[in-house]
């Protein structure tokens, strides 16, 4: 193998650059032979090139990310939610004639008659008079004297 000085397409010089004989008989130098391998194949012109990356290309991994942690943090809370919820309606059911309550409207008053769906209270022992809420509308039951004020760790009846 005979060495040759040679110009590379685009005019590099590339002398020196061992050379060896292709199938055809055709001399190339490995310079040209490994530029050639680097270039589009034949017909495609000039090399694409290629995008830069974005931070959208991963759009439906970052979806699925944040569903997750919305779901793992959204069902903690939907479960306490609930569990403080059937205490409200377990208090509610458990609820009988001389019970201090609280009403959503931050009325106390004392229980003196109660149906299913309604409670009245007497708000002022010493008047006569009474009003009719839903049972809904009861905030709290207040704990009975001699009762432990915090006995299910609810700091709302402490």
């Amino acid at each position: 193998m005979a060495e040759e000085t040679s110009v590379a397409p685009g005019g590099a010089d590339i002398s020196g650059a061992p050379s060896f004989t292709q199938g055809g008989g055709e001399t190339t130098s490995v310079a040209e032979n490994a530029q050639a391998t680097q270039e589009q194949p034949a017909g495609a012109g000039e090399p694409v090139e290629q995008p830069a990356a974005s931070i959208w290309d991963n759009w439906l991994l970052y979806a699925v990310i944040l569903f997750w942690v919305w779901w793992l943090f959204g069902n903690k809370k939907r479960k306490a939610q609930k569990q403080q919820e059937k205490k409200e309606q377990a208090r509610r059911n458990a609820l009988q004639k001389g019970d201090n309550i609280v009403t959503i409207g931050r009325m106390h008053g004392k229980v003196v008659a109660f149906t299913e769906d309604t409670v009245t209270i007497k708000p002022d022992p010493g008047e006569g008079l009474t009003m009719t809420f839903d049972r809904q509308a009861i905030f709290r039951v207040l704990p009975r004297p001699g009762e432990d004020a915090g006995k299910d760790g609810d700091p709302e009846t402490k």
